[in-house]
């Protein structure tokens, strides 16, 4: 892992993971020190993909002078659907999160086929068969590959209403289709980037982006998480609705451009220093 001081202002701690749509030279960009020391509470953010327990590291950093910008438990309610759904219930698909895979009989109690599964804090790599599921038989098989699956088989267990979204050209076979899907970054309630979220996809745009945006912005309001992503997509009916949201320091760029990200995150944070000098 490398610690940086960006512009004398903000700590990044980052490791390669080798995901171009995650990993960044910062030192391309911004001016980079490493100093032998922080000074006490030094804002830092980390970009080492996913944290296996946070709580640990967060720790870890604090001893170092270090306050990474989310605590854990700002990173558990970006993160965990279970945490952030209740605030955002009206704004996102209908979910129950369970403790383990149910039987066909609840999910029928509750839901029409088909369902959208996923784990509480990601899908398989977007994996069609393993997310959208489309009756009880491929329920059953969709369970015992859940259980095997190295993404999913840690993860509590989400269905979620399915709601069809907005088509777009392109996608990946064998992935949830690509759609009219956007990811945001939000710093401190404040956007500071945000681009299309199938960056695989040929470019698609839409006329009224500002009302999805509005609907990101609220759920970042409601959130009150400091590194935010919010993703959301139009849906077939022509809706805008949220479809999930991450601790920022642990999602890929999709995209939205990494040097305007924190080129708008250092100048946010270079406006609160100054603010508090006054």
């Amino acid at each position: 892992m490398d610690i940086a001081l960006l512009q004398d202002t903000l700590a990044i701690v980052s490791r390669r993971i080798g995901v171009a749509v995650y990993d960044f030279d910062f030192a391309l960009y911004f001016r980079c020190s490493h100093p032998s020391f922080f000074a006490p509470e030094t804002p830092c953010v980390l970009r080492v993909g996913a944290v296996e327990d946070y709580a640990v590291r967060y720790a870890e950093l604090t001893e170092l002078g270090l306050r990474p910008v989310n605590s854990p438990a700002e990173h558990d309610r970006a993160s965990e659907l279970e945490h952030w759904y209740p605030l955002l219930r009206e704004m996102t698909p209908r979910t129950q999160v369970f403790d383990a895979l149910p039987p066909e009989e609840r999910i029928e109690a509750e839901f029409a086929w088909p369902i959208f599964l996923k784990g509480s804090r990601q899908t398989s790599k977007h994996n069609a068969k393993l997310s959208v599921i489309g009756d009880r038989e491929h329920y059953a098989w969709a369970v015992e590959q859940y259980r095997r699956d190295p993404v999913l088989h840690w993860q509590r267990p989400a269905v979620r209403e399915f709601v069809p979204l907005a088509p777009v050209a392109g996608g990946i076979a064998g992935k949830v289709p690509a759609s009219l899907e956007f990811r945001s970054f939000w710093w401190r309630g404040r956007c500071v980037g945000w681009g299309r979220y199938w960056h695989q996809a040929p470019p698609y745009a839409c006329d009224d982006i500002e009302a999805g945006l509005a609907l990101a912005a609220e759920a970042a309001r409601r959130l009150r998480v400091p590194l935010l992503v919010v993703d959301f997509a139009k849906t077939a009916d022509g809706r805008w609705i949220v479809i999930e949201c991450h601790d920022g320091q642990e999602s890929g760029y999709a995209a939205a451009s990494p040097r305007a990200i924190w080129d708008a995150v250092l100048a946010c944070e270079a406006g609160a220093d100054g603010a508090r000098a006054r």
